[in-house]
């Protein structure tokens, strides 16, 4: 909704004031929401309609991680499935067939401990370490064996500490704050 207004890439700061004022909105409707009782108002939307929004989000974020899983450095910042299966396959002398098996490999693992938590309760937390133990793992083999020199696709440096505060990103005047709210009440909605 953000992007029909203003240009993320036109307008990188004011994208970014209009996206954090919009999240604040969407939590204080949420919060309002639990505060005043509310939350039965969630149970007038349709089952149909809620599993379409959240399939629509699953395959989203599935795609995203399309880039990381085949190690596309050049990615398009577009979210539909067009554009990102058009960056895949027009990228695909990116890809790195180490960070394909590696990823491949930890997500098949990820797949097998839930599994055995599924067929023997009593192991329920071998499917809720798995995730950390993947993490672990995969950052002691990088480091261990210098994968980035080696075709892997690694995120580099971090950066140390806590980001900064970021409410004096907040835009509470202006002509952009009608579309700030509505922004924030739609995913707020959404997001219930």
């Amino acid at each position: 909704m953000l992007t029909q207004q203003v240009s993320p890439t036109g307008d990188p700061v004011l994208f970014l004031q209009l996206a954090f004022t919009a999240t604040f909105f969407a939590g204080l409707f949420q919060a309002s929401l639990g505060f005043l009782r509310l939350g039965f108002i969630i149970d007038f939307l349709s089952k149909a309609t809620l599993i379409g929004f959240m399939a629509g989000a699953a395959i989203i974020v599935s795609l995203q991680q399309l880039k990381s899983l085949l190690g596309i450095t050049h990615f398009t910042k577009k979210m539909g499935f067009i554009p990102v299966m058009t960056s895949v396959f027009h990228n695909s002398q990116e890809w790195s067939w180490q960070t394909i098996l590696m990823g491949f490999s930890f997500l098949v693992f990820l797949l097998v401990a839930r599994h055995v938590s599924m067929r023997r309760p009593k192991l329920f937390w071998v499917s809720a370490a798995a995730p950390l133990v993947c993490v672990i793992l995969s950052t002691f083999l990088v480091f261990a064996f210098k994968a980035q020199h080696h075709g892997f696709s690694v995120i580099g440096k971090l950066q140390e500490g806590l980001n900064p505060p970021s409410w004096n990103m907040l835009q509470f005047h202006g002509g952009h704050l009608g579309l700030s709210m509505k922004t924030g009440l739609v995913t707020g909605i959404i997001s219930l």
